[in-house]
């Protein structure tokens, strides 16, 4: 699961290839070198650390890999670490001081980075960054924003699509078709479409067989639903700290108690499909694929929205499924969408590493950043790795071969779409730039409150008890097991519980010494 590569690169091809891309001199990073004298300069160096999610790691020396290093003037040992013990591996680096030039992780705030961090392990890479416009052009400026720590850059972010991998309300068109319905964009809108579904024999069969729609939870939260609570709270985190406002839980507050009671009339009602509370999350897509429910909540993945088309259409042939773009909070009349902090890891630059190494590992991750580069870690070269199947591109059995899709860990693609321009035979052609539409009102309302690395050490001991008691009253209430008065006498307790109030209290001072808030 191991392996280490050693390949060859050029920093005047790093040159060539990025004004290529920019078009302008001006764009060119200051740690690139001049055509003549790269053809002087010896190669950089250098290794990286990474995760590896796939059964094999690339082979040594393979042409992709190469090729990187061709077009950057660079020598690259990578080691690809199984995702199963990553974790282990990376604190054991940390602890013995052995760290790599490059090192991934998979979270900035976790307590043992931010001790590196704080004790010089790593550099601050905020002073150079303007001299790589590619990075700062072609990542979204969310996935460095959302990772600094004490406002500075200390590693590059893995970017992630900032919408489209939260779930949210996706309907069957089919249904809203037939009844006359339209897109719902408020939650009251929501409910009529969803007793629609139940009561007025969507799929034609003369049956009252359907349910408006089913979500699976999960012990501590309500997973699936909570688009519900999020959309009601206009946020989505579970416990709140901003500055200038105290730290507190969401559930302490009116919204959630009006998202509690929404469930409650659908669960009384039948809309909501009576055993949801113990359904897995696959349970709830063959719900949908078997025609049972005219709503689930789901990420906009086009292969698992393709999946349950192309399933529904063998039956019957005009079925389709349509995204909920936004809801209205009722509170406020802003629309509201989960919006994502846009990354997922952040490479780490070792302080052991000179400056002048540094820059050219930053010209590395910077041609990365380039549609060249993007394209040949994640795709390899045109017609030996992947071939274009109309305008898409389609990796082929020599791609397999070399086990290259652990590749994108290192110059990760950026493509705000990427979640609905996923292969899928049965995803209609027809709906990719309908979904395209759906990402950017998502990015444009959505909402992100980031309180990532915001601790509390009471939290860590206590915290998924005290949510694990949230959540039964939740299923309770809901289910008509406990009155609504039941929840407002259980808040009140909640709120005065000794364990609560310190949770609060270490997570406002927290995100006040992480964030520098006063």
């Amino acid at each position: 699961m191991k392996k280490n590569l050693v390949t060859v690169l050029s920093a005047t091809l790093l040159l060539t290839s990025v004004l290529a891309a920019c078009g302008t001199k001006e764009e060119t990073p200051a740690a690139s070198v001049s055509p003549a004298a790269t053809k002087q300069a010896a190669p950089t160096e250098f290794n990286i650390t990474t995760i590896n999610y796939n059964p094999e790691a690339p082979a040594n020396d393979n042409a992709i890999e190469l090729e990187m290093e061709k077009r950057t003037n660079t020598k690259v040992n990578i080691t690809y670490v199984p995702s199963n013990n990553y974790g282990d591996k990376f604190k054991v680096m940390l602890a013995s001081g052995e760290i790599p030039d490059v090192l991934l992780t998979t979270y900035i705030f976790d307590s043992t980075v931010l001790n590196a961090i704080k004790d010089g392990a790593f550099w601050d890479l905020t002073p150079f960054l303007k001299d790589y416009p590619n990075l700062q052009k072609n990542y979204p400026k969310e996935s460095f924003d959302n990772t600094k720590v004490n406002g500075k850059v200390y590693g590059l972010p893995r970017p992630r699509p900032l919408a489209g991998g939260a779930s949210f309300p996706a309907l069957r068109q089919d249904w809203l078709d037939k009844l006359g319905l339209k897109v719902p964009q408020t939650m009251d809108e929501l409910y009529t479409v969803l007793k629609a579904f139940t009561e007025q024999d969507p799929d034609g069969n003369g049956k009252k067989d359907t349910y408006g729609f089913t979500g699976a939870v999960a012990e501590g939260w309500m997973d699936q639903l909570g688009f519900v609570e999020n959309t009601f709270n206009g946020f989505e985190n579970m416990i709140l700290s901003t500055e200038g406002k105290p730290t507190s839980y969401r559930d302490f507050s009116p919204a959630t108690r009006d998202a509690i009671l929404w469930l409650q009339r659908a669960y009384k009602e039948g809309v909501l499909a009576p055993d949801f509370a113990i359904m897995k999350g696959s349970q709830v897509i063959d719900m949908m694929k078997q025609g049972k429910v005219g709503m689930i909540p789901t990420a906009m993945d086009a292969s698992k929205i393709g999946d349950m088309v192309g399933t529904l259409r063998k039956t019957v042939p005009n079925a389709g499924i349509v995204h909920v773009t936004t809801l209205t909070t009722p509170s406020t009349g802003q629309k509201y969408a989960t919006k994502e902090g846009g990354f997922f890891g952040n490479y780490l630059i070792s302080k052991k590493v000179p400056e002048s190494k540094l820059k050219q590992i930053l010209a590395f991750f910077d041609y990365g950043a380039t549609p060249e580069g993007m394209e040949l870690s994640n795709f390899g070269i045109k017609d030996v790795h992947f071939t274009l199947n109309e305008g898409k591109k389609v990796t082929t059995d020599e791609y397999k071969k070399i086990a290259a899709a652990s590749l994108t860990n290192i110059w990760t693609l950026v493509d705000p779409y990427s979640r609905v321009q996923q292969a899928s035979v049965d995803y209609p052609k027809e709906y990719l730039e309908r979904d395209k539409k759906v990402v950017d009102e998502r990015i444009k309302n959505g909402i992100f409150i980031n309180n990532n690395g915001v601790t509390s050490e009471t939290d860590t001991k206590f915290g998924s008890e005290i949510a694990k008691k949230l959540q039964d009253m939740k299923i309770k209430i809901i289910m008509g097991k406990e009155t609504i008065e039941a929840w407002d006498k259980f808040i009140e307790g909640m709120k005065n519980d000794p364990n609560v109030k310190k949770i609060e209290s270490e997570r406002e001072a927290s995100y006040k010494q992480l964030f520098g808030a006063k």
